[in-house]
């Protein structure tokens, strides 16, 4: 069954025709060097504990940091990364959905005046789809693509198309 746009208050299933059109490059790969010029002044939000971690090492603090506390797998433990944030959201995301909870958190995070870390209990990869949705124009999205490195993706109407496709597809 596929969805609409309109029905963001279900959770989303990542079909496996999916994974492929996901693991294509959205955006520009970019060096730790690129970003605080890149950044500098711009609303950013980061996802992904190794590109979150990144940010803070360089003194980048992303407007919205969105965690699992895993990389590859794997258990990571960046203090830096539980010591940001004004505010701390805690959501439930299995891997391959967009839970009602993570919708609601990130629509929420983005509107909000705060500084805000997304704490995901599950998986947080999918998440780059609600932040490019709910993203007002011109804002960037850093997420990391494994064995590759990090991707700034400037949200303009092309993205956002794309993303809207994306959830069209995906089932509910």
């Amino acid at each position: 069954m596929e969805n609409s746009p309109l029905e963001l208050d279900k959770t989303l299933i990542l079909p496996e025709k999916l994974r492929e059109k996901l693991r294509k490059l959205y955006g520009e790969i970019k060096s730790e060097n690129e970003l605080p010029k890149l950044l500098n002044g711009r609303t950013f939000y980061s996802v992904g504990d190794v590109v979150t971690y990144t940010l803070l090492k360089l003194k980048l603090e992303p407007k919205i940091a969105i965690v699992d506390y895993r990389t590859k797998r794997e258990e990571v433990n960046f203090d830096m990364i539980r010591d940001f944030g004004d505010e701390v959201m805690k959501v439930k995301n299995p891997p391959g959905m967009i839970t009602t909870e993570l919708w609601n958190a990130v629509r929420t995070a983005i509107i909000s005046d705060k500084k805000i870390r997304i704490d995901v209990q599950g998986e947080e990869d999918l998440a780059v789809i609600p932040v490019v949705h709910f993203s007002p124009l011109g804002a960037i999205v850093i997420y990391g693509m494994p064995y590759t490195g990090l991707v700034v993706l400037e949200v303009d109407e092309h993205h956002k198309e794309n993303v809207t496709r994306l959830i069209e597809e995906m089932e509910v």
